[in-house]
């Protein structure tokens, strides 16, 4: 049987599974902040602010995140804001990933019982104070586990980028079966879509084991 295709379909894969993992970790970075930004928000008094925060999470929480990748790669040429695929792949998912993340946060910080504001209230500190000393190293515990898990999802969505151009691995793996399809007689589709496949697999499923281990250890 011959294997001369598969050299060049890994070669082909490598690169795009090295724009796969820059996508995912600039999108991990982005939609952390965000999350964590607008998560933190939802502990203020303030009703525009919480009005704002949870318009934010449910309107892009209730969108799929392609349909987000795809208004924003389309969207910004239009108000004067030009772009690549892969800098509009970031924007979107992350601006899709940080409202989960965001929901995460305000899952995890409403959580945890008032009477520790008004404990670290009544100690001398202020809101902020006891948010951040008081709160916040308490629902971090609850924070972690289904962040990690967020992660996961995040990275598995970067297969969405393809979608908008990008040469990432399942780009990659597509555009050569097309030249595979056009060459010979068989474009070894199911091979090469299962080598996609277990990449993921192996960078997924070491956080999905993370996020049980952490849920447990943090539980105790």
């Amino acid at each position: 049987m011959n294997q001369d295709w598969i050299g060049p379909v890994a070669s082909h894969m490598l690169s795009g599974l090295y724009v796969t993992l820059w996508v995912s970790l600039l999108t991990t970075l982005l939609a952390t902040a965000i999350g964590l930004f607008i998560g933190s928000l939802s502990a203020s008094t303030t009703k525009w602010v919480q009005v704002a925060v949870r318009l934010y999470i449910d309107i892009f929480r209730g969108v799929p995140s392609l349909i987000t990748l795809l208004f924003v790669f389309f969207a910004l040429p239009h108000v004067g804001i030009t772009t690549g695929p892969i800098t509009a792949s970031v924007l979107g998912l992350a601006v899709w990933g940080g409202a989960n993340i965001a929901e995460t946060a305000r899952g995890a910080l409403k959580s945890i019982s008032s009477r520790q504001t008004e404990a670290a209230r009544a100690l001398g500190l202020s809101k902020v104070e006891a948010l951040v000393f008081a709160v916040m190293p308490q629902a971090i515990r609850r924070f972690l586990p289904p962040y990690i898990g967020q992660l996961t999802v995040l990275i598995q969505a970067s297969a969405l980028t393809s979608v908008v151009g990008v040469t990432d691995l399942l780009g990659s793996a597509r555009q050569m079966i097309e030249r595979l399809a056009y060459v010979s007689t068989d474009a070894h589709a199911v091979p090469i879509y299962c080598g996609v496949l277990l990449v993921f697999f192996a960078i997924c499923y070491p956080l999905t084991l993370l996020a049980s281990y952490l849920e447990s250890k943090l539980r105790s």
